[in-house]
């Protein structure tokens, strides 16, 4: 994690290093000028102090967005992750030269124990904080330190003062909790994941991450945390790729046949969109497949040879910009090769969507057509006690996909909505919203999507 999170910036790592050594100089100064008792330990507790706030913003930076938190159910999950070992390892110093340097346990056990908190709240409350937190990062924060103030009692030989500020600790402690807690509650989403299925991706799948965003961007973002996960029986996997200024990309794995990535996701252009070289602000759909036509050459030149191009805005007045989509067809079958790239008003990639299937599959003798698909549905949904008449049935898309993971045979799918023609959308307009089936074009054959 530590070389995924600086790569290049070496030059940030120094600086944060140099700001920490002095902090230290001056924590050691300050120390020896009160004649405080043991001030050399001063130093080490400054510079780690230091290093940690240093790193927790740079490692979560970036374009705010709404605060969140992970709620991590599996306790000993972060044990096997890089990321927890890591937050683990940086706070194991501080609660070991705390009580070197105060040798009161009491204020540096609290000190352990709420700052991971303090620090979480920030990066997701904070405008460069990037909008998450996580409970595995104050969990395994909190566990290093404690480890670290048990060494320092250790040799110190529990000579300590354990009443010493024991009043004034626990009024501060009592007082950040509720505070912190408050803030919680009133202004984070928090949502609970099983992360016991997610883990570090070993080289070989970070190669295939930083290959696949070097392809779309070149070198203009760096990959930090990759992690994998497995999916469902060992399919519909993929790798989470973190990239620097808190944007995320998701490849499926195994193979990387396909790539998402959100730059973007506001109506308001901003630095964190890719810049096509070349490009002018569009102001229409023509001047927009231009911008997003230059894009494709210079990475992704295969979809020239695209049968089939569109590009439409995306939302009212085209305010999230323009969505130009490259498609390959064969007797009206979309083909899993195709791209997607969004430019917004700015000119420049928002959104990104790139899929590295096969241009050409085999297709069966004959496909069933639209409105046979419709009565075979229509019929299934009789069968399982709708009413008839009661459903509104329409074939979307035929398309080529595969049902489970990237060892399964091609398919030819109808994409098929299925909504209740009785029902009545609540106040805000929903609550009718289709179902999605896939039909078989060969067989006829029903699954749910």
């Amino acid at each position: 994690m530590f070389a995924a999170a600086f790569h290049d910036g070496i030059w940030l790592l120094v600086g944060l290093t140099l700001i920490a050594v002095v902090a230290g100089m001056i924590a050691w100064a300050v120390a020896r000028r009160r004649r405080t008792a043991h001030a050399l330990w001063w130093l080490p507790l400054g510079f780690y102090l230091t290093e940690i706030l240093g790193f927790t913003v740079t490692l979560r930076g970036g374009e705010h967005r709404r605060a969140e938190c992970v709620i991590n159910s599996e306790i000993t999950e972060p044990l096997y992750t890089t990321q927890g070992l890591w937050h683990l390892a940086m706070f194991v110093p501080l609660g070991l030269f705390g009580v070197l340097a105060l040798r009161r346990p009491l204020p540096v056990l609290a000190g352990v124990l709420t700052l991971p908190c303090l620090i979480e709240l920030t990066q997701a409350l904070a405008p460069f904080g990037g909008g998450t937190c996580r409970s595995a990062d104050v969990e395994m924060s909190v566990v290093g330190g404690v480890l670290g103030v048990v060494g320092g009692l250790a040799l110190t030989r529990g000579h300590v003062a354990w009443r010493s500020w024991a009043r004034r600790t626990l009024v501060v402690t009592g007082a950040l909790g509720v505070a912190g807690s408050a803030v919680f509650q009133a202004a984070i989403t928090p949502y609970s994941a099983d992360g016991s299925s997610v883990q570090d991706a070993h080289d070989d799948e970070r190669e295939a991450a930083e290959r696949a965003i070097r392809q779309a961007f070149g070198d203009r973002y760096q990959v930090g945390a990759v992690q994998v996960s497995p999916g469902i029986d060992g399919y519909d996997g993929s790798l989470s790729i973190q990239l620097a200024g808190g944007h995320t990309g998701q490849l499926m794995w195994p193979g990387g046949r396909q790539l998402s990535v959100s730059l973007e996701d506001s109506s308001r252009p901003t630095k964190a969109s890719f810049p096509v070289q070349g490009s002018v602000t569009p102001h229409d759909t023509r001047s927009a497949y231009r911008v997003a036509r230059t894009y494709m050459k210079a990475h992704y030149p295969w979809a020239e040879a695209a049968s089939w191009r569109e590009t439409v805005s995306v939302g009212a007045g085209a305010e999230f910009g323009w969505l130009t989509s490259w498609r390959f067809k064969e007797r009206g079958v979309v083909m899993p090769r195709s791209l997607d790239v969004q430019i917004n008003r700015a000119g420049r990639v928002s959104q990104l969507l790139v899929d590295f299937g096969p241009k050409h599959v085999k297709l069966p003798a004959e496909l069933i057509p639209a409105k046979r698909i419709e009565e075979i549905v229509r019929k299934e949904g009789v069968r399982n006690g709708a009413e008839p008449g009661t459903l509104r049935i329409q074939a979307d898309v035929l398309k080529a996909d595969r049902l489970k993971g990237r060892h399964t045979p091609w398919r030819v799918m109808w994409s098929v909505s299925v909504a209740d023609a009785q029902c009545t959308p609540d106040r805000e307009g929903t609550g009718c919203e289709p179902s999605q089936v896939m039909v078989d074009a060969g067989t006829g054959e029903i699954y749910a999507e």
